[in-house]
């Protein structure tokens, strides 16, 4: 590896060169520049030393998946701005991009969607927006949080010796990054389940009436001023957006473009290597590797969080109103209480349109009546006379099609799952009490006095 330099490896900064590197092969300068193609051979001395740069996201994504081999998909930043992405084996990209000067490493991990994650967290706020708060004290509660809840849902132990603390702070922004090793989710989406329900609680005991000054105590003996104190002008510093679908997450002593800010160990982090480092470049490799969000999951118990429950009718408003059936059930001609759902149903059923819903708190569904689109998947074609219904269930995240046509009134289609961004931001469950087709006879009632 020792023969190829980091220009070689990340190409040349302009778009046209880059692309005109990739498509010749005839100069031998160019063919410099190429990548190496990645191969699946298990090597005695190290992990496989090839790579492979892309224009697009998806391309990197799709060429990880085919070759493996514990490769993975990063991006990088030129000095003009653009974004490119490789695929190669994480000790591979370190030996190049840890010799790079700092001021050009602007990398980051790309949290591919559906793998394996360690659980992460992102931590900042405004420092001259909230001048009183300490972001020392903060990240200690915050972190004893955590170890709490995942004892208590996952009767897992760990301490913050388990916690790597990454920092790129400034006099102007408190900004962290906590990464647990060996604490690992089925996938990024599962872990932002957790983030949340655990901020949804925080909040939950500070909406309450607490007086700051009296003993008032949450989950293990923490204060309710400690809590308070996690508190900024935007809310909780912990940033919950962080657990989308590819996410692109800065690495360990990298900065953002024209920032020469690295990512770098914290001072008061209290991480422990599992093996020890001999020199400082073996040190920096192991935080390297350690700190990558889906590097080194393979063999780890795997944790889900999808049972979230909250109180939904808090959040219904004046708009729904309640019906006399044995259910209880909220009827709309408007919006639910869930309008990325509506929207999603309106696209789906488009050139048809949603005629009215209904919403029933005891189970957790969603009905939505459609007019002007009658296909039925029990029959491949559009009812004459009848129209079809769309069953969403927040238990499980998925909708299916139903009939209002006598023929096919036992007929539901298939579960689809619901968008993974609709999934995380509506986490509610609640026990299913009535079985299908008890629903589908509450429904029924419900719709006898509307004529669709």
């Amino acid at each position: 590896m020792s023969g190829v330099t980091t220009n070689i490896f990340y190409g040349p900064s302009k778009r046209c060169d880059f692309e005109s590197a990739m498509s010749s092969s005839t100069s031998r300068k160019k063919v410099r520049r190429e990548p190496c193609h990645l191969t699946n051979v298990n090597r005695l001395l190290g992990p496989p030393i090839g790579w492979k740069n892309f224009p697009r996201q998806q391309e990197a994504l799709d060429y990880a998946k085919e070759k493996s081999c514990g490769c993975m998909s990063f991006t990088y930043e030129q000095s003009n701005g653009q974004r490119y992405f490789m695929v190669a084996h994480p000790e591979t990209f370190w030996y190049y991009d840890s010799r790079k000067p700092q001021y050009e490493r602007h990398t980051y991990e790309i949290i591919t969607e559906g793998h394996p994650c360690k659980l992460y967290f992102d931590l900042e706020y405004d420092c001259k927006e909230n001048p009183e708060s300490n972001g020392t004290k903060m990240l200690e509660t915050f972190v004893k949080v955590i170890i709490l809840f995942v004892r208590q849902r996952f009767d897992v132990l760990c301490s913050q010796e388990d916690v790597l603390d990454l920092d790129s702070s400034t006099s102007e922004k408190f900004s962290h990054h906590l990464v647990f090793p060996t604490l690992v989710f089925s996938n990024n989406i599962e872990a932002g389940y957790f983030v949340k329900f655990v901020c949804t609680e925080i909040d939950k005991f500070l909406s309450e009436d607490h007086n700051p000054e009296d003993n008032g105590r949450f989950y293990g003996g923490i204060s309710t001023s400690d809590l308070l104190d996690l508190k900024t002008d935007k809310g909780l510093f912990c940033d919950q957006s962080v657990y989308s679908r590819n996410r692109h997450f800065r690495l360990f002593m990298s900065s953002k473009l024209k920032k020469n800010v690295p990512l770098l160990l914290s001072k008061t982090n209290k991480y422990q290597l599992s093996e020890k480092a001999h020199c400082d470049d073996c040190f920096n490799k192991q935080i390297f590797l350690n700190s990558l969000i889906t590097f080194g999951c393979e063999g780890k118990v795997l944790l889900n969080f999808t049972n979230i429950t909250s109180q939904i009718s808090s959040q219904l408003g004046n708009k729904y109103t309640q019906s006399d059936n044995k259910s209880e059930c909220y009827t709309s001609y408007t919006n639910t209480p869930f309008p990325r759902i509506d929207r999603f149903i309106s696209d789906l059923v488009f050139p048809g349109k949603i005629f009215r819903n209904y919403y029933f708190p005891s189970v957790n569904k969603l009905v939505y009546s459609i007019v002007k689109n009658r296909y039925c998947g029990n029959i491949k074609r559009q009812h004459k006379n009848n129209n079809v219904k769309y069953v969403v269930d927040l238990n499980e995240m998925y909708w299916y099609q139903k009939c209002y046509d006598p023929d096919c009134h036992q007929y539901r289609s298939n579960g689809t799952k619901l968008p993974d961004e609709i999934c995380f931001e509506y986490t509610n469950r609640i026990v299913d009490d009535l079985s299908d087709s008890q629903l589908v006879e509450v429904v029924d009632a419900a719709l006898l006095t509307y004529e669709l």
